[in-house]
């Protein structure tokens, strides 16, 4: 039976964490959309989101840090000019793709050598991590192919009991995902318009290339 809790509620925070460091997942509302998360510590966690979504394993996951000394513990050096831009954007909905390091289990990743990071603009979703004391891998917390919804009981009614604890966060009008840049490269490359546009990113990224055309 999935449990629906006030996420303002301490106690429901905490059961939260107990259930992350166990190896179970969460889902919990985020700035973009409401979110599935595991610990990337433990591999039961990170398999039952892609079991719960129905989630192709070819499709990897996003990693929320809750600081820049975090995100220096799942990526490879990063150089410093992207780093002062990166202190522009974030916290905010924009994931960065770099360089993976040794700490990031493969299966978070689909076996790729990168990872898409982001330090998200939201006090739960960073005091989640803060507690759990890892990194969160984090996905739209819907069924693979079906709309996302806007509350804590219409996530909980899509995705069924295959999740033990829904974080009530009010309403998420937002509904997009975060924006996706590869800055695996130079230039970096806008790779999915989301939350942030390419305008307001190019504000911090000048160089910022455009979503290739197909």
């Amino acid at each position: 039976m999935t449990e629906i809790l006030p996420a303002d509620d301490q106690a429901a925070r905490n059961k939260a964490v107990d259930l992350l460091k166990k190896g179970d997942v969460v889902v919990f509302s985020t700035d973009t959309i409401y979110g599935i998360g595991a610990s990337i510590a433990k591999e039961s966690g990170i398999k039952k989101i892609f079991e719960v979504k129905s989630r192709s394993p070819d499709k990897p996951l996003i990693i929320y840090v809750a600081s820049f000394e975090q995100l220096q513990q799942v990526t490879q050096e990063i150089p410093e000019s992207t780093i002062e831009s990166l202190r522009k954007i974030w916290p905010g909905a924009m994931s960065g793709i770099f360089p993976k390091t040794d700490i990031v289990p493969p299966f978070v990743t689909s076996g790729k050598d990168t990872v898409a990071v982001r330090i998200p603009n939201h006090p739960l979703c960073l005091e989640l991590v803060r507690q759990v004391g890892a990194p969160l891998a984090v996905t739209s917390a819907n069924v693979s192919g079906m709309e996302t919804q806007k509350t804590a009981p219409e996530v909980a009614a899509q995705l069924g009991e295959r999740v033990p604890l829904v974080l009530d966060g009010g309403p998420n009008p937002e509904q997009q995902p975060s924006t996706l840049v590869d800055f695996t490269g130079s230039p970096a490359q806008l790779l999915r318009e989301g939350a942030w546009s390419f305008s307001k990113l190019r504000q911090a990224i000048p160089d910022l290339q455009p979503i290739p055309e197909s």
